[in-house]
């Protein structure tokens, strides 16, 4: 994809050792999901292709309707065709946290229906803007991330990217599940380190609000 065909070439691009390259095909060290994101920026690959050598099916189309009511959407929508997602008012910061408060809607996302892609009831989920740098190239200021709120099991949701209460407010972080009773909240952007989230006991619960399960990249 970079149109080099040595180990060492392709070292250079990736910014690092020609033995870790020859690791990467041989499969005997994962490539690190920071070096995979970074192939994509650069490269216009999908994270799905780098992956899995599969081509993504399409993402599903948002669209933002300002409005309070889903019955005042414009006439030819119809529940069969989207699925309303409230969209906050109130910013989700990925790295300095802000308050969300469910009351106070902005809008709302129109995410084409797909069960498979948003199973259940609409009404457990949100969308939020995010707002920081912590999960960057993933997340970047000004994206919106789509919270199923329904899933809220930190078992289940190892490696998962989660949204957190944090400080009064909320942060987006990839959840590890390290052993019972802790949990580690861990930023993408390895500058900002800092503002990774260690969790026991009780506040566990306490502080995941739920589930990315899917975001929008406005770049």
């Amino acid at each position: 994809m970079y149109g080099c065909t040595r180990d060492a070439d392709l070292a250079k691009h990736l910014g690092v050792q020609k033995g870790a390259v020859s690791n990467y095909r041989n499969g005997r060290r994962k490539i690190p999901l920071t070096l995979v994101c970074k192939v994509a920026a650069e490269t216009g690959a999908t994270l799905d292709w780098l992956l899995t050598g599969k081509t993504a099916a399409p993402a599903p189309v948002l669209n933002i309707q300002a409005t309070e009511q889903v019955k005042t959407f414009h006439r030819d929508f119809t529940c069969d065709h989207y699925v309303p997602i409230r969209l906050l008012r109130d910013e989700i910061a990925a790295g300095s946290p802000s308050e969300i408060r469910e009351q106070d809607i902005e809008g709302y996302c129109l995410m084409a229906a797909d069960r498979a892609c948003m199973p259940g009831n609409a009404d457990q989920y949100t969308c939020c803007r995010v707002r920081g740098d912590s999960m960057y190239p993933v997340l970047a200021d000004g994206d919106i991330v789509a919270i199923d709120h329904s899933q809220r099991d930190p078992r289940r949701l190892h490696k998962k990217m989660v949204a957190f209460r944090y400080d009064g407010g909320a942060t987006v972080k990839w959840l590890s599940h390290i052993r019972k009773g802790t949990v580690l909240g861990i930023p993408e952007n390895k500058a900002a380190i800092e503002s990774a989230l260690c969790l026991t006991g009780d506040e566990i619960g306490d502080s995941i609000i739920g589930r990315v399960v899917w975001w929008w990249a406005r770049r």
